[in-house]
């Protein structure tokens, strides 16, 4: 190896290398590259009471944040995500809202994966033995060496080849008939089988052969001659058959003289054909044996994991004995993946319909924000159709609720009754972000899903999808969640979401066909609950086919499905209660002791008799009568007054009443306010004091009885009554300016002319003008139209220095803003509405790091020759952003907006005269601004009439029958557009293949290390404590170790607001080996905890934990951290000199050309008591050993 010196006297800088949230080149669903603007999206999670009163407020106060290009909110876990249009943005937003009081908190958006094992499967099939399943016929009898069945080390596919395999089949011949043993032992083919002589059982040998017993004890026997009997009383030569699949799904049977069973049409068996054709073709029948049921579902043999295969399956057939799902009220299984193949013929009958979408029509018929919605959503790619296009999600469905008894393909463990709802988050490379799985889990909770699986994860810990799982916990939704594939310890690294501290989590390790625990399965003693098959499971892909996948994402299903099947048996049953029948209803395995927390392996059966067993909620019998609401907050969806709930006719079982929202497909929501205590009373109320924001699914009240072993469901059917939303929302602001152009109709009587006015001032609450006559009386008259709002809002700065932002309007009519000479750390907002100009007048910052972005395109530097210069934009919302970081400053900057006119021009063609003049009054819907009415009088212009003058502006277009919209004839064309000048420092950034601006500066680091921060971030001791790890190059860990270096890597933390008050402890630092060195290069691992002060609250903890994601995902805040840990750790030109000499030294003495490894290995003593001879400057303390690295 070539050895080299990385810090020779040069200043010593770091810098972050990211794959996480801010990194513009992470692969999405699309090929790899530079993703959408949108992709970059910080999670924003608020309190409750934020959630109840602001929400409306806080999404349109995140909308004008620089840089923001949608804000959504997601009320059903409390939280909003925001796509941005760079990495840049979204790391200032999180910056911004870490200054926020506790009832924020902003995380950027992580990654996480698919759990399957198909690569490794794949690795390990390579390096099978050749041939060892293909040479086990009972491998070949069930089809098990088609595509993932090869045996490895451990047995994890193996599950085929186990000597332990019995099970109970028939025969049936290509001519329809079965094989039939009689009590002598003669063997003959029968038209309909029976179970004392028509069922074989199968036991797989040593030798890789098989051999079939019959109901009698005996098995059969095959001679030289061809003779086949039932007479066997030991397994030995003659009674040993070879098992061979053929093409076609059937198998053939051999002896082990080499020849075939045969059955001919005479009814006559024999062993004596050389050549397996058809009469030589047989059907394996599955047989369920006694308190079984089995379906006519003609892959089920290939389900280890639910037949008696061996003995460690689940007993799935023993509990279909008890309960199929067929009848009863179904349950909604929300699928969190790639999606599900929703046209599959083993899924389609099981797939959830959204019954207030029509599909194909286009149009989002329920108004939930999605278009044709029907079978779920795809939030991957932002829109109504989860199609997998992947295969993981189909597979992990087929398993859960495959069609059973259908005579196609498998079954899912709940056999029918479950309504598979498909919520794809995770791309065609399955790979997903963070906040489409929070969007995921807020559609489920939405539409009413009992169960969400999940067979994702393997990102470190994130606040925000904790939060999210927690709001599904309140709504009863239990959350499935795979341990992971890394055969890791989750107590020790955890893996989220399994590792989420929530009590609707079941984390499910997986297990083989052998009940070992499968080798890349994770395991936890406190942190994962219970095992499921999970090594080679069968079941359905895209496309209509099937496949065998092994992962611990294959073993979540199983207790998906087997969590629904209890739950439809019992419908009454809490999700809590459910959770306790899986996890107490295990088979315990020594193989599992002491690796999870239960020690043992899912089991149907007994999970199905514990369930009888439970004593299901007893809500009360008796309802309220009545509900009544009225909403009078005149926000926009914003509900505030008073709700009365009419008491039940008899309160003698009821404790309480409570109110909550239901969607429009009659799902259960959040409640409304504290439950009503039931004191006899003939009317309770419930004021919903300040504004109470709903979800957005959210489409009436209804109000249910309860008491402390059960309440009413809160459902649009039944006895409970309801009551539908009606928002009272109004505008909150009118038009203005209101002037009429004159008669033109010279006739007595009648008029003719158009009517002009400004829009509101903002029209974020307008959707329409209403144009009304004025009677002579003052009285409102009849309507003459309507003029929709266009979304318009006169310039306006938001954001802390706009107190220091000059604003006036120019006498061109335009609006200028001007910042002088600036501050650092400044951060406004200036939002206008197009179409417009900006002509930047003046402009002279610090380049790269102080900008003003004026939509996509970014404006740095000192453009002195340049200016001025005008920047279009089109029709719609503008942000113009300002930002300044904390070192050097400008002289500021001036720019002008001139954007589009308020005017707008109704039209009124020749009418009769009604009455005094018009009235026009901003709405939002059917809701009027009545206390702000714009009034202008009329004149008839006949003549002998006085006559109105005409206006000053009279616009020329128009727009429909009555409006239109001009450019009001009052602003002045700025300068003419000159380009930016090329020379000089100044550039203009237009966002469009460019190098990011925000990057570290490249031409200052000379040579430098690299910090690798790592994407994982864990909690442990109840949340409090936040474990992370980055990783060094070129920092030997004997430096690092050292007491300087380490105190120096601790206050490096202190660069970060958020960090410098938190404990922080060094748990170890080693060396990496090289899946994690770059170039060869040695480096220090350093693995960090982070605690906040004492007695700080979990949403303190929940910060470092973002700020640490933060620092993972790259930006200023990782700078900030480089920076002052490369200037810690920078060597002196004292120290430079001492490299330098001892390493003209080494040349020298052992020459130039050998590799420096060599000079290093023989003189590594030299050098280093080089650098240690050399006297330190006062006041500074060499690092011990020069850093080097091998490459």
């Amino acid at each position: 190896m070539i050895a080299r010196i990385i810090a020779c006297g040069a200043s010593f800088a770091f810098f972050i290398v990211s794959c996480a949230a801010f990194d513009t080149n992470r692969a999405g669903s699309g090929s790899a590259g530079t993703l959408p603007h949108s992709l970059h999206r910080v999670i924003v999670r608020y309190d409750k009471a934020s959630v109840d009163h602001s929400l409306p407020e806080q999404i349109a106060l995140l909308q004008v944040e620089p840089g923001v290009l949608k804000a959504q909110a997601l009320p059903h876990v409390g939280m909003a995500v925001v796509s941005l249009d760079s990495s840049a943005a979204a790391e200032q937003l999180v910056r911004k809202l870490e200054q926020h009081a506790s009832s924020v908190l902003a995380v950027p958006d992580t990654w996480v994966t698919a759990f399957d094992f198909g690569a490794r499967t794949a690795q390990q099939r390579r390096a099978s033995p050749p041939g060892a399943c293909s040479a086990n016929p009972a491998c070949r009898m069930r089809g098990l060496i088609v595509g993932d069945c090869c045996p490895v080390a451990d047995g994890t596919m193996l599950s085929c080849c186990s000597s332990r395999v019995q099970d109970l089949l028939m025969l049936r011949s290509i001519h329809g008939t079965f094989i039939s043993a009689g009590e002598s032992g003669t063997l003959s083919q029968v038209s309909a089988p029976a179970a004392s002589s028509s069922v074989f059982e199968i036991s797989a040998n040593d030798d890789g052969t098989v051999s079939l017993r019959s109901q009698s004890g005996r098995y059969l026997m095959a001679d030289e001659r061809g003779d086949i009997h039932a007479t066997g009383e030991q397994i030995g030569n003659t009674t040993k058959f070879s098992i061979t699949r053929n093409t076609d799904g059937t198998v053939s049977v051999s002896s082990s003289f080499g020849l075939y069973l045969t059955a001919d049409k005479s009814g006559a068996l024999a062993v004596n054909r050389a050549q397996a054709l058809g009469w030589e073709q047989f059907t394996i029948v599955d047989k369920a044996a006694p308190g079984q049921r089995v379906g006519n579902d003609p892959e089920m043999s290939r389900l280890w994991a639910m037949q008696d295969y061996g003995g460690f399956d689940i007993d799935v057939p023993e509990a279909w004995n008890i309960w199929t799902g067929e009848v009863g009220k179904g349950i909604t299984v929300a699928v969190i993946d790639t999606g599900i193949d929703y046209t599959h013929e083993d899924l389609r009958e099981q797939m959830w319909v959204n019954p207030l979408e029509i599909p194909g029509n286009g149009i989002d018929d329920d108004q939930n924000g999605i278009v044709d919605d029907i079978h779920g959503a795809d939030f991957a790619n932002q829109d109504g159709d989860p199609m997998d296009d992947m295969m993981h999600g189909t597979h992990c469905a087929g398993t859960i609720a495959g069609v059973g008894n259908n005579r196609q393909g498998v079954t899912g463990v709940a056999w029918r009754g479950v309504r598979l709802m498909a919520l794809k988050f995770l791309d065609s490379k399955g790979a997903g972000r963070i906040s489409d799985a929070i969007q995921a889990i807020d559609y489920a909770v939405a539409q009413g899903a009992k169960i969400a699986s999940n067979s994702w994860g393997g990102g470190g810990s994130n606040p925000a999808l904790r939060m999210a799982i927690e709001h599904a916990e309140a709504a009863g939704m239990l959350f499935t969640a795979a341990a992971g594939n890394e055969a890791n310890d989750n107590d020790l690294t955890p893996s989220y979401p399994a590792n989420v501290d929530c009590a609707n989590v079941i984390s499910v390790a997986s297990t083989t066909w052998l009940g070992a625990l499968s080798t890349f399965s994770n395991t936890g003693m406190n942190t994962v609950h219970v095992a499921a098959p999970g090594s080679d499971i069968y079941s359905t892909v895209p496309g209509g086919g099937y496949r065998r996948l092994s992962g611990t994402s294959m073993a979540a299903p199983h207790v998906t499905g087997m969590a629904a099947l209890v739950w439809m048996y019992r419908p009454q049953l809490s999700m809590h209660q459910v959770k306790d029948i899986v996890l107490g209803s295990v088979r315990k395995l020594s193989s599992l002791e002491g690796k999870i927390s239960t020690g043992g392996l899912i089991n149907a059966k007994n999970a199905l008799e514990a369930a009888w067993a439970f004593a299901p909620p007893q809500p009360p019998a008796h309802a309220p009568l009545a509900l009544a609401f009225e909403d009078v907050d005149p926000n926009i969806a914003v509900y505030g007054g008073t709700v009365t709930v009419t008491a039940a006719a008899d309160e003698s079982d009821i404790e309480y009443y409570r109110i909550y929202f239901v969607s429009g497909a009659g799902f259960q929501l959040q409640g409304l306010g504290e439950p009503i205590p039931a004191t006899g009373a003939s009317e309770y109320t419930l004021k919903v004091n300040g504004s109470f924001v709903p979800s957005t699914y959210a489409r009436y009240l209804v109000a249910v009885s309860g008491r402390a072993i059960g309440e009413l469901p809160a459902q649009l059917q039944g006895s409970a009554p309801r009551v539908a939303l009606k928002d009272y929302g109004r505008p909150i602001s009118g038009a203005r300016a209101l002037r009429w152009t004159g008669d033109a109709d010279r006739r007595l009587g009648f008029i003719q002319g158009s009517l002009v006015f400004d829009r509101a001032l903002n029209e974020a609450s307008v959707t329409n003008y209403n144009v009304y006559w004025r009677m002579a009386d003052g009285s409102r008259g009849p309507m003459l139209g309507s003029i929709d709002g266009a979304g318009f809002r006169e310039p306006a700065c938001t954001g802390r220095t706009c107190p220091f932002i000059n604003g006036s309007r120019t006498a061109a009519g335009g609006f200028r803003f001007e910042r002088g000479a600036y501050a650092e750390s400044e951060e406004a907002t200036i939002s206008t509405f197009g179409p417009g100009r900006v002509n930047v007048l003046r402009f002279d910052t610090e380049e790269v790091y102080d900008s003003l972005k004026i939509g996509s395109d970014e404006v740095s530097g000192n453009l002195s020759g340049s200016v001025p210069f005008v920047k279009e934009f089109p029709e719609g919302a503008l942000n113009i952003a300002w930002r300044s970081d904390e070192s050097l400053q400008g002289g500021g900057w001036s720019i002008e907006i001139f954007d589009a006119s308020p005017s707008v021009e109704f039209k009124i063609n020749a009418t009769a005269l009604l009455g005094s003049g018009f009235e026009v009054v901003a709405a939002y819907g059917q809701n009027e601004l009545l206390s702000h009415v714009a009034f202008v009088r009329v004149t008839d212009n006949a003549p002998g009439h006085a006559s109105e003058p005409m206006a000053a502006v009279v616009p020329t277009t128009g727009r429909g029958l009555a409006a239109s919209s001009s450019n009001g004839g009052g602003a002045a064309e700025p300068a003419k557009a000159t380009a930016p000048s090329k020379q000089g420092k100044g550039r203009w950034h237009t966002g469009q293949g460019e190098s990011e601006p925000w990057l570290p500066r490249g031409e200052t680091t000379g040579n430098y290390g690299r910090v690798h921060w790592s994407e994982s971030v864990f909690r442990r001791e109840g949340g409090s404590v936040v474990r992370s790890s980055f990783v060094v190059q070129g920092l030997a860990p004997e430096v690092a170790s050292q007491p300087a270096t380490r105190a120096e890597l601790v206050r490096a933390f202190a660069t970060s607001q958020t960090l410098k008050d938190a404990s922080v402890r060094l748990v170890s630092i080693a060396a990496v080996g090289d899946s994690e060195a770059v170039e060869g290069s040695v480096a220090a691992k350093i693995v960090f905890e982070l605690e906040g002060p004492s007695g700080a609250s979990t949403a303190a903890s929940d910060r470092v934990e973002s700020a640490l994601i933060s620092l993972a995902a790259g930006g200023r805040a990782t700078s900030r951290f480089d920076a002052a840990l490369g200037a810690a750790l920078a060597p002196s030109p004292a120290d430079g000199a001492a490299l330098a000499s001892a390493s003209a030294a080494l040349s020298c003495r052992f020459g130039a050309s050998q590799p420096l490894s060599a000079m290093m290995l023989a003189a590594e003593a030299e050098l280093l008591a080089a650098t240690q001879a050399t006297p330190a400057p006062e006041g500074r303390k060499l690092r011990g050993a020069v850093p080097y690295v091998y490459a």
